[in-house]
């Protein structure tokens, strides 16, 4: 079954505008139409979008229906508020100043057809603008006072547009329509529509093409459809009803700011923006530990004048890291005075902070897989050859990785166990991949990743299949608490 595409139109416009592959509606059509049909978006180009008027409804109505509605009716009562409209200026604001800063003058309009602009050189803003409106065709006032800012933004009438404009629209509309529409199965079969997201062009993502595969299968078994997606192709995350993270994230990254704007409409998304921000940051994670009285290695929060007039009293080796450090990037040891320093210059050159941290050498560290704050799997990841960590990030080189075991939950240290829970309880209920390690009979908390590795043959060595159905239902718990929020509140 094919998800329909409807295009809402007044009927004065219906000889405007030429649409293929989609339905056109009259707004009142919609509105008397069945309200149980099912796999709809609705695009609203209805004239009258004030309050209570027929094109305010048919935004209203569909999204009673379950429907993706394009805008929403929160959208367009947000566009009414001056002072809520310039609140967009905060999602496009690097991009906005990157974009425009070669423009003259101190006013600026960008009108947006679908997530395109006219003058092809504005797309990207274009783009990103549609993706936080999501209004078919709509116009952004920019005023620069220091920096640019929204100052207005206005949904257009089609009986606004010249004949130039209109012509790009319908050819817009033709483009968007053809490309990348999706099939939807019976709805028996599947209940609920979820995006994984991955980058093709990562040389160590968290989850393997295999693993991916393995993943669709099981989302499939337990009513999931399952679509891989690429930030580069620019997806419409909103399409969906869930949104699973399988690219290395970052708070100052596209991974944040779409789970930050998928999770505020409504889609179930692992990991959340939250468990992003908290993982990513290992000072965060260093004062979480410390008020929760966590063991670990003797860890220093550093500034930089405070670690160059300190250095001298540290202890060698030590490790150094980058407080968004990931994937042993970011991170160093200093064996010597020399290296500290020149580590240490290597991370302020970044960022504001350094954590420094007492080296502790052993074989192998713990990985404990953590869902829903339940544990999953463990692994003991050993160290790469000759190197003091899991990975060698060898410069110019290929990395190279430790050997891994993955080993029965009920064979590992329960107080390793009990401490990777006791740490994700405070982060949120997503999937993570604690990082311990023990030594001398103690168990030290190194630390917590959001977008914990799953990988083929790896950390599903005892689960098997099992292990991506596990994450899959955990999905299909949280979209359907998801929607009995939503009709609750309608």
């Amino acid at each position: 079954m094919m998800k329909q595409n409807i295009v809402i139109l007044d009927e004065k416009h219906q000889e405007k505008i030429k649409v293929k592959n989609a339905i056109v509606m009259a707004p009142m059509e919609y509105i008397l139409g069945d309200p149980d049909t099912k796999y709809q978006n609705v695009y609203n180009f209805s004239s009258d979008l004030s309050y209570q008027g027929i094109g305010y409804y048919v935004s209203l109505l569909a999204q009673a229906r379950l429907h993706k509605v394009y805008p929403e009716a929160l959208i367009i009562q947000d566009l009414k508020d001056k002072k809520i409209q310039s609140l967009y200026s905060d999602d496009i604001h690097e991009l906005a100043q990157k974009k425009l800063k070669n423009l003259k003058g101190d006013n600026f309009e960008l009108s947006v057809y679908l997530g395109k602009n006219l003058a092809g050189k504005h797309d990207k803003l274009a783009w990103a603008l549609y993706r936080v409106i999501r209004a078919p065709i709509f116009r952004v006032f920019f005023e620069k006072k220091d920096v640019w800012r929204v100052r207005r933004v206005k949904i257009l009438d089609i009986s606004e547009l010249s004949e130039t404009h209109l012509e790009f629209l319908n050819a817009r509309l033709d483009e968007y329509f053809s490309q990348g529409l999706r099939v939807y199965p019976p709805k028996d079969d599947f209940k609920f529509d979820l995006a994984i997201l991955v980058d093709s062009n990562e040389k160590s993502p968290p989850s393997d093409a295999r693993a991916i595969k393995k993943f669709i299968k099981a989302g499939k078994k337990v009513g999931l459809n399952c679509e891989v997606v690429e930030h580069s192709k620019k997806p419409n995350i909103f399409e969906y009803d869930a949104l699973f993270i399988r690219e290395t994230t970052n708070v100052s990254h596209h991974t944040y700011r779409l789970a930050r704007r998928a999770e505020k409409e409504g889609l179930a998304v692992m990991d959340d923006p939250v468990s992003i921000l908290r993982c990513t940051n290992k000072v965060f994670l260093e004062q979480l530990m410390q008020r929760l009285n966590i063991q670990r290695p003797k860890s220093y929060i550093f500034s930089e004048k405070k670690f160059l007039s300190e250095m001298d009293e540290l202890a060698l080796p030590c490790v150094l890291k980058r407080p968004d450090s990931a994937f042993s990037q970011g991170v160093y040891k200093a064996k010597s005075k020399e290296e500290l320093e020149r580590f240490g210059r290597k991370v302020f050159a970044s960022s504001e902070l350094l954590l420094v941290q007492e080296f502790l050498p052993t074989d192998y560290d713990w990985r404990i897989g953590i869902l829903n704050n339940e544990v999953i799997y463990a692994c003991k990841y050993h160290m790469a050859k000759d190197h003091w960590q899991i990975v060698n990030n060898r410069e110019g080189e290929v990395a190279q990785e430790g050997g891994f075991e993955c080993v029965e939950i009920e064979q590992v240290n329960k107080k390793v166990l009990a401490v990777a829970l006791k740490l994700c309880r405070y982060i949120g209920n997503g999937l993570y991949g604690v990082d311990l390690k023990e030594k001398d009979g103690e168990v030290y908390v190194i630390e917590v990743n959001d977008n914990p590795s799953i990988e083929a043959g790896v950390e599903d060595g005892i689960l098997g299949e099992r292990l991506y159905e596990i994450i899959m239902e955990r999905f299909l718990e949280m979209c359907m608490d998801k929607r009995k929020t939503y009709e609750k509140n309608i």
